[in-house]
C-alpha cells in the first residue's frame, strides 16, 4: 500500500483546494488579498471594476434592480453588471458595508477563490476518469496553470472565473442527474459575467440533450428543465440589472476579436521559452488559447496511445459535448478566418445571426469550453490507456516541464498584480476636497462613455459619495447617452445650472458660453487643469473662505512655459503640463494611458505674433503583431499633424508647425491634445501581461518660435 492510498477520502477535496491556494500565493504573492490594497487596481479596466463597487456599496439597499448603480454614470450608467465588478461578490459584501473600511476591495479574494475552485472542480472532473486520487490531483494542476485562464489576470478579473466552465463539464460528465446543482451554477454564473453565462448555458443544454438521449429523462421533463432554467436565469439577470440598458448591448467587433487557427500553439511570446511565438493579427488576443508545453507533450502521448488501439469506448455521452465544442470552435474563429498573420478567407453569415454576433462580439472567448474539453479528452486517453503509475509519471513530468517553460510568465503576472497606481490627472489642490464636501454631484460637459478624464473625476466622486454623469462601462445605451448630452446642451445654453452640482467642462464652446454668463454667486476657472464652474460657491457659508479665489488664481500659473525642452521623468518640470491621459513617470519619461492625452502650456504674451514649432521626442509602443502607431496632434482643437511610428522608426523627435493665429486666438494658451488611434495594451498585443493601454512614451517637448 502506497502512502497516498492512506489519505482519507474526505481530505482529497481539501488537498485540491490547497493546491489552488498555493498556486495563488506563488503566482500573485498573496498581497492582493489585503482588502485595503487597491493600488494594483487603479489603472485601465480594473479601475472601473473597483470604482463600480465603490459607488454600488453606497447605493440604496432596497432598490430594484438590486444591482442598479444610479450614482455611477447617472443617466448613461446602469448597473454593477456593466462595470464588470463581479455582482456575485458585490451582493455578498454590500450588506456588510457598515463593517467594512471605506477603502475595501474584494477582487483579491475573488482571485484566490477562483484558483481554489479551478483546482477543486478540475480534481472532481478528472476523478470521474480514474479512482487514482493522486493522479487526478496531479492532472488538476494543469487546469490551475492553464495559460487561457492566467491570461485574464490583470485584464478581466471576472473572466478569470473559468472554474464555472469546469464545473459545468463535471456536471455534464457525472452520471447523476441533479437539477438543483445546475440551478445553483446558473445563478452563480449569471452573477459573474455574461460571456461565462452563455458558455455554461450551452453546456447545460447539451447535458439535457445527452440525458434525454440516454433515456435518463423524458422529453416532457427535459422541456420543463429548459423552461424553468431559462426562467431562473432571466429572473437573476433582471435582479442584477442586465436589462437596465434596454438596448445598447450589441456592438461591433465580431470578426476582429476572434481566435487564430494557430492559437493552440501560439505562445504570445509569454507562455513558453522553448516554443516560438506565432504571428497573428490585431484582435486575435481574445482567442489566446495556448495549451501549454506540458499539455502539448501529453497530447502527443495521448495520440500515441491511439496508434496501439484505435477503438475507444467514447459512448453516446460524449457526442453532444464534442458537437458543442466543434460549434464553439467555429464561432470562436468568427466569419474572418485567420491563420498566423494573414486572413485566409471570410464568409457571410445569415442576417438573423446579427443579434447574436453583435451581442457576443468577442467570439474568440468561446474557445474556452472547447479548450477545457480538449484537456479532458487528453486526460481521458492518458488515464484510460496507460497504467496509473505510468500515467502519474507522465503527468508529473509534463507538469514540471510546463511550469518551468512558463517561467517567463511568472514575473510578468507578479508585476501586473503589484503595480503602483497610475495618476489619471493632477487633482492635487486641496480645493477639490472642499468642493467634494459642498456639492452632491459632478456633471461633466458633455457626458460620454470612457471620457478622457473619467478616472480622476470618478475617484473624487466616489471618495465624497457624489454622483457623476460619466464613467467607464462595458456597454451604454447610445440613445440614452445622446439624450443626456442634448439635455445638458440645452441647460447650459439656457444658463440653467443645478445648485448642488459641480460642472467640469471638456466642450470648449459650452465652456466659453457658460464662463461669460456667470451669476454673481457662481465661480468659474481652471483647477489643476480642469475647467470648472461652481454654481453658488460665493454664497457658501461652510466652505473654506479661499476656495473660490483659489479656483480663479490657479487658472493659468500651473502651465506657464518660457523656453527650452522640458522632460517628463520623475521630478521634472514637464509633469506639471500633463493634464490627463498619462501614466506614472519612469526614469526615461512617461507613457500615455488610454486613447487620448492632454498637455496644456501657456506661452509668453509676446509669442502671439510669431509662428512656432512644436517638437515632441518619444518612443511608440510597437510589436510584431502591432507594428504601427498613428498619433493625431490637435492644438486648440485644430488637427495640425499625424505622427506615425513604425517598427523601423519607433522613436525619435517629430515636429509640428503651429500658426500664430491659433496662438493669438487663445491668448497664448495652448491645449495640445494627442489622439492615439492605435493604442493597445501589451497584453492585447501579445507582448506581455501588462494591461495598460499604451501608445506614446513622451521623453521631451519643446516649443520654439520660427
Amino acid at each position: 500500500m502506497t502512502a497516498w492510498t492512506k489519505i482519507p477520502l474526505p481530505l482529497w477535496p481539501f488537498l485540491s483546494i490547497m493546491c489552488g491556494l498555493i498556486a495563488f500565493m506563488l503566482i500573485t504573492g498573496g498581497h492582493i488579498l489585503w482588502p485595503q490594497n487597491v493600488g494594483w487596481l487603479m489603472d485601465g479596466d480594473p479601475a472601473t471594476h473597483l470604482l463600480g463597487w465603490e459607488f454600488f456599496r453606497h447605493s440604496p439597499f432596497w432598490q430594484w434592480p438590486i444591482g442598479a448603480n444610479p450614482d455611477y454614470g447617472m443617466e448613461i450608467g446602469s448597473s454593477v453588471v456593466f462595470t464588470d465588478s463581479i455582482p456575485l461578490m458585490a451582493f455578498i459584501f454590500k450588506p456588510l458595508g457598515f463593517l467594512l473600511p471605506e477603502t475595501f476591495q474584494y477582487i483579491g479574494i475573488w482571485i484566490a477563490l477562483c484558483f481554489s475552485l479551478q483546482a477543486y472542480f478540475a480534481w472532481k472532473l478528472l476523478s470521474l476518469l480514474t479512482e487514482h486520487k493522486l493522479l487526478s490531483l496531479v492532472g488538476s494542476l494543469f487546469f490551475i496553470v492553464a495559460p487561457i485562464g492566467l491570461f485574464r489576470l490583470g485584464v478581466h478579473y471576472a473572466l478569470f472565473g473559468q472554474w464555472v466552465i469546469i464545473a459545468a463539464l463535471y456536471y455534464y460528465c457525472d452520471g447523476r442527474s441533479l437539477a438543483r446543482r445546475w440551478g445553483i451554477l446558473l445563478i452563480v454564473t449569471s452573477l459573474i459575467h455574461a460571456y461565462l453565462l452563455a458558455m455554461v448555458l450551452a453546456i447545460w443544454l447539451m447535458d439535457i440533450v445527452q440525458r434525454r438521449w440516454l433515456k435518463q429523462r423524458t422529453t416532457a421533463r427535459s422541456l420543463v428543465h429548459i423552461i424553468s432554467g431559462f426562467a431562473l436565469v432571466a429572473f437573476v439577470m433582471w435582479a442584477a440589472g442586465y436589462f437596465m440598458l434596454k438596448s445598447g448591448v450589441q456592438s461591433t467587433g465580431f470578426g476582429f476579436y476572434r481566435m487564430n487557427l494557430l492559437a493552440f500553439i501560439d505562445t504570445d511570446n509569454v507562455w513558453s521559452r522553448m516554443l516560438p511565438d506565432q504571428p497573428g493579427l490585431g484582435g486575435d488576443y481574445e482567442g489566446a488559447s495556448y495549451l501549454g508545453t506540458g499539455m502539448l507533450g501529453l497530447a502527443v502521448v495521448a495520440l500515441g496511445t491511439l496508434l496501439t488501439k484505435i477503438k475507444t469506448p467514447w459512448g453516446l455521452r460524449a457526442l453532444p459535448l464534442v458537437i458543442l465544442s466543434v460549434l464553439l470552435f467555429i464561432f470562436a474563429l468568427s466569419d474572418h478566418i485567420a491563420i498566423g498573420s494573414s486572413e485566409a478567407f471570410q464568409y457571410a453569415l445569415p442576417t438573423f445571426t446579427r443579434p447574436l454576433t453583435d451581442t457576443f462580439r468577442v467570439s474568440g472567448r468561446f474557445i474556452w469550453p472547447a479548450y477545457y474539453a480538449l484537456y479532458l479528452g487528453i486526460f481521458y486517453l492518458i488515464f484510460k490507456r496507460l497504467k496509473p503509475q505510468h500515467a502519474l509519471i507522465a503527468c508529473a513530468a509534463m507538469f514540471v516541464v510546463q511550469t518551468v517553460d512558463m517561467s517567463k510568465a511568472w514575473p510578468n503576472l507578479r508585476e501586473v498584480l503589484s503595480r503602483a497606481p497610475a495618476p489619471g490627472s493632477l487633482l492635487e489642490s486641496p480645493v477639490w476636497k472642499d468642493l467634494g464636501a459642498h456639492y452632491k454631484k459632478i456633471i461633466y460637459v458633455l457626458p460620454v462613455n470612457s471620457a478622457p478624464q473619467w478616472r480622476p473625476l470618478t475617484e473624487l466622486a466616489a471618495a465624497h459619495q457624489m454622483a457623476i454623469n460619466i464613467g467607464y462601462f462595458a456597454r451604454v445605451n447610445p440613445d440614452i447617452e445622446k439624450a443626456a448630452r442634448e439635455t445638458l446642451i440645452a441647460s447650459v445654453s439656457a444658463n440653467e445650472f443645478q445648485k448642488d452640482a459641480l460642472y467640469v467642462f471638456e466642450n470648449d464652446f459650452l465652456w466659453t458660453l457658460a464662463a461669460n454668463r456667470l451669476a454673481p454667486s457662481d465661480v468659474a476657472g481652471v483647477l489643476d487643469g480642469y475647467r470648472v464652474l461652481a454654481p453658488g460657491l460665493n454664497d457658501c457659508k461652510t466652505c473654506v473662505p479661499t476656495t473660490a479665489s483659489r479656483i480663479v488664481a490657479e487658472k493659468n500659473s500651473t502651465y506657464d512655459y518660457a523656453s527650452g525642452p522640458v522632460r517628463f521623468a520623475p521630478g521634472e518640470k514637464g509633469l506639471a503640463y500633463l493634464v490627463y491621459g498619462w501614466g506614472t513617470a519612469e526614469n526615461w519619461g512617461t507613457w500615455s494611458s488610454g486613447n487620448s492625452a492632454l498637455i496644456r502650456m501657456n506661452l509668453p504674451p509676446a509669442s502671439m505674433d510669431r509662428d512656432h514649432t512644436l517638437f515632441i521626442e518619444g518612443n511608440a509602443f510597437l510589436s510584431a503583431k502591432h507594428p504601427v502607431q498613428n498619433v493625431e496632434v490637435l492644438v486648440n482643437r485644430h488637427l495640425l499633424a499625424t505622427m506615425k511610428f513604425e517598427l523601423n522608426v519607433a522613436s525619435g523627435t517629430q515636429s509640428i508647425s503651429i500658426p500664430k493665429q491659433l496662438i493669438k486666438d487663445a491668448g497664448a494658451q495652448l491645449s495640445i491634445l494627442l489622439k492615439f488611434k492605435d493604442a493597445i495594451s501589451p497584453a492585447d498585443a501579445g507582448a506581455s501581461s501588462d494591461a495598460r493601454k499604451l501608445a506614446l512614451g513622451i521623453k521631451t517637448l519643446e516649443i520654439r518660435p520660427d
